[in-house]
C-alpha cells in the first residue's frame, strides 16, 4: 500500500488500466471474476479516490480509464465506489465496521439502490419491505437486479417499512434469509455477477440501517451517482472513437463525416462530466440526467461506427471491438434506463 501511495494518481491509474487491459478478455470469456480487478484498485488506493471530497473528478478519471480497457471492470467499480459512498454516509459504527474493506476492494459492495430512485422520480414502489423489531428490522421482498452479488458481499438497499419510513440498510449476501438466484447467462459484463435476489424474513441489525430518510439520502447521493455512470459511458466511448479514428482510410474514408461528429459529441459530453464533476452540487437535475442520456447515446453510437469500420475482423466473438460492442448494449436498459431518462427529463420540459 505504501509503495502504491507513493507514485502519483496519473502513474497508479495508468497501472491500474494495463492490468484491467490484460485481464479483459478472460472475464469477457468468464474465465474469472471482477473480484481481481477491484481489489488490485483498491491496493493501488484508486477506490476511495476523492472519498469525502468536494469533486469527484479523480474518480470520474480512474472509472473513464478503467472502462475504456473494460466495461465490466468500469461497471463494477462503478458499484462498488457507490457501495463505499453509502457507507461513507452511514452513522459511525456502520461507517467504521465496513469502509476501510470496501475502500481496500477487500469486500464487494453492491449497490441495490436503483429501486430507490426510479421510486423517488414516481415510477414504483420499493419492493422491499421492513418491519421494525426491538434490535433492528426484519426485510422481505425481492431485489430484481443488482451486480457484483458475491456470497460475502455487502448489499446495500431500500424498504419500505410498515409505516412508511422509508430505510437504507446494509447487510451481507450470505445472511440467513438472502436467496441468491442463479446469475443468467448475459450478451457481456457476465463477471460482475449479475443477477436478482430475494430477501426472506432477513433480519438487518439496528447498527445496519444507513439511515431512514430515504429521500434526503438519495437527493444527496444521485449527482455522484449519475457522474460516476456516465464516467464509464465516457471510458468506453473513447475506447472505440480512438479504434476508429485509425481506421478511416481506404472505403473507411465514408465514415470520417459520422466520426468528426461523434468525437465531437464526446467532447461536449466529457467536458461538461469534469465539469460537474468537480462541483456537483451546483450541477442542476435536468443537467445531470441528461449528461447520463447523453453518454449512453453516445457510448452505443462509437461502439457501432467502431464496428463498421473493423469489419468482419470485428464480428469475431475474440476481438476487443466485438466485446465493447456487446457492453455497449447494456447502457440504455441499466437502471435508470434510457425510457426512464427520457421521462424524468421530459418533466422539465
Amino acid at each position: 500500500m505504501t509503495a502504491a501511495v507513493s507514485r502519483s494518481t496519473d502513474e497508479r491509474r495508468r497501472a491500474v488500466a494495463e492490468f484491467v487491459r490484460g485481464r479483459a478478455d478472460s472475464l469477457d470469456r468468464g474465465e474469472t471474476d471482477v473480484r481481481t480487478d477491484l481489489a488490485q484498485i483498491g491496493e493501488s488506493c484508486l477506490l476511495a479516490a476523492g472519498l469525502g471530497k468536494h469533486g469527484i473528478g479523480e474518480m470520474v478519471a480512474v472509472i473513464e480509464d478503467v472502462a475504456a480497457e473494460s466495461l465490466t471492470v468500469g461497471f463494477s467499480l462503478w458499484a462498488q465506489r457507490m457501495s463505499l459512498e453509502y457507507i461513507d454516509r452511514a452513522p459511525a459504527p456502520l461507517r467504521d465496521r465496513y469502509r476501510d474493506d470496501l475502500a481496500a476492494g477487500r469486500i464487494v459492495g453492491v449497490t441495490a439502490m436503483a429501486a430507490a430512485l426510479k421510486h423517488l422520480a414516481g415510477l414504483g414502489e420499493l419492493p422491499l419491505t421492513a418491519e421494525r423489531t426491538a434490535d433492528g428490522l426484519t426485510v422481505s421482498g425481492p431485489i430484481h437486479w443488482a451486480s457484483n452479488v458475491f456470497p460475502d458481499s455487502l448489499i446495500v438497499f431500500p424498504a419500505r417499512g410498515t409505516d412508511g419510513t422509508r430505510y437504507v440498510a446494509a447487510v451481507r449476501a450470505n445472511a440467513p434469509g438472502v436467496r441468491i438466484a442463479p446469475a443468467p447467462d448475459l450478451l457481456a459484463l457476465g463477471a460482475a455477477s449479475s443477477t436478482s435476489l430475494t430477501f426472506e424474513r432477513v433480519h438487518v441489525p439496528a447498527d445496519h440501517v444507513v439511515t431512514d430518510d430515504l429521500g434526503g439520502f438519495c437527493g444527496g447521493i444521485r449527482p455522484t451517482f449519475l457522474l460516476l455512470q456516465t464516467a464509464f459511458c465516457s471510458g468506453i466511448t473513447r475506447a472505440a472513437l480512438t479504434e476508429s479514428a485509425a481506421r478511416l482510410t481506404g472505403l473507411g474514408a465514408q465514415f470520417a463525416g459520422e466520426h468528426e461528429a461523434l468525437a465531437a459529441r464526446y467532447e461536449s459530453l466529457r467536458e461538461r462530466l469534469h465539469r460537474f464533476a468537480a462541483d456537483p452540487v451546483t450541477a442542476g437535475s435536468a443537467d445531470l440526467i441528461r449528461l447520463r442520456l447523453d453518454g449512453s447515446v453516445v457510448a452505443v453510437a462509437a461502439t457501432r461506427l467502431e464496428s463498421t469500420l473493423r469489419g468482419g475482423a470485428g464480428y469475431a466473438s475474440s476481438s476487443a471491438t466485438n466485446r465493447r460492442f456487446r457492453e455497449a448494449a447494456f447502457l440504455p436498459i441499466q437502471s435508470p434506463s434510457e425510457g426512464q431518462l427520457r421521462w424524468e427529463l421530459s418533466q422539465y420540459e
